[in-house]
């Protein structure tokens, strides 16, 4: 069996590999709950009921719910008619969890077919939600963001104060949209005592004046990267995009999925506690 390659050393002053790592296992439960929600033939929201969490001293509110609408082409059945359908897919995005003054909003990566039309826009737009005029993002990743913004206001405006500390993080495209959701409380006026973001696999997220003013905020922001996962290297630089984040980097042996949170991003960070002599008992 393969070993994990562990990140490189030294790691960035700041950088808590125990925060990583559970930051991870959150981002679990976020993919845990989809599957949940996919095995019971994916209901309405209304009609779902989810298998109490329990993780330690945190408490998780009801999982946050994406709406996304695409159109497929429609089989031709002779002439005449559109020649597209349009869908609707309402689909479990991530979840908010808290523990005293610790918040946790959390994103899972790409599962439904309307997230991977959503990761394949082409374009920028200008970001809704923070103080840049022209700061540049992705248009589908602000989509996918701006359809879960209401429930996540909701939780941090039921739950945040001046001694709250914030810990945002997501895998893949969940990557892109903590960044996102980062940059929304940082620029959004809400109180807190520190902001911290762990992202995973994480693709290139905004322009070049989006990154500089996301870097300018001052919030701890991780980025950890597999060189060999292509993923965190698209959208191409080329064509204006951007990383934010102080870089993690590790590079897995050839024969694991290199984007795979389980067998290889997690697996990395705990051969990192190995060699730094770091005891993680639990994550929680």
């Amino acid at each position: 069996m393969t070993q994990a390659v562990p990140i490189a050393q030294p790691l960035p002053e700041g950088f808590s590999i125990r925060k990583a790592i559970q930051c991870a296992h959150l981002i679990h439960v976020a993919y845990d709950l989809y599957q949940q929600w996919s095995d019971a033939g994916k209901p309405a929201p209304a009609a779902m009921r989810f298998q109490p969490i329990e993780r330690g001293k945190l408490v998780f509110s009801d999982p946050f719910w994406r709406t996304l609408t695409y159109r497929t082409p429609r089989e031709s059945g002779g002439k005449g008619g559109p020649r597209y359908e349009t869908h609707t897919e309402t689909t479990p995005a991530g979840v908010c969890a808290r523990s005293g003054n610790r918040l946790f909003i959390v994103f899972r990566g790409t599962q439904s077919t309307g997230e991977k039309i959503s990761n394949n826009m082409a374009g920028k737009l200008d970001a809704l939600f923070d103080n840049l005029q022209g700061g540049h993002v992705h248009r589908g990743f602000h989509r996918c963001y701006e359809s879960v913004r209401p429930a996540i206001k909701d939780f941090l405006l039921a739950h945040a104060g001046p001694e709250s500390l914030i810990r945002v993080t997501g895998h893949s495209l969940g990557g892109a949209l903590a960044s996102l959701a980062a940059m929304d409380i940082a620029t959004g006026g809400l109180p807190c005592r520190a902001l911290e973001v762990y992202t995973f696999a994480s693709p290139l997220v905004g322009g070049a004046r989006w990154a500089r003013h996301f870097s300018a905020q001052g919030f701890a922001a991780w980025r950890i990267a597999n060189r060999r996962d292509l993923v965190t290297k698209v959208p191409p630089a080329l064509l204006g995009y951007r990383h934010v984040g102080t870089p993690i980097h590790f590079t897995s042996a050839k024969d694991l999925p290199p984007h795979s949170l389980a067998q290889t991003y997690l697996p990395a960070l705990r051969a990192a506690c190995v060699s730094v002599r770091t005891r993680v008992s639990s994550p929680f």
